[in-house]
């Protein structure tokens, strides 16, 4: 599992287009799409090489006024996704 004080940065080459509400992301070294829900999207917003990942979660409960738990929970799932894609890197 992800560690709460751990900080991500989005990696190059990966780019991104909002599709209806969704955020379309595209690996140019893999060829591979990811394909993130409305938060999802503004976790990788929010995936900027500054913020922990504590910070994030923190972030997302204000704006989306969600149960700290679940969103803790989603973000941490996420941010494995990610990094198991490549599409972050450790800072």
């Amino acid at each position: 599992m992800i560690s709460g004080e751990r900080v991500f940065g989005r990696r190059e080459r990966v780019i991104v287009q909002q599709v209806e509400g969704d955020s379309v992301l595209l690996d140019i070294d893999s060829g591979e799409y990811f394909t993130l829900n409305e938060v999802g999207g503004r976790v990788w917003e929010l995936c900027d090489g500054a913020d922990t990942v504590d910070a994030i979660v923190e972030t997302i409960c204000a704006e989306y006024d969600a149960d700290q738990g679940t969103v803790t929970t989603d973000v941490h799932a996420l941010f494995d996704a990610l990094v198991g894609a490549g599409l972050v890197v450790a800072r």
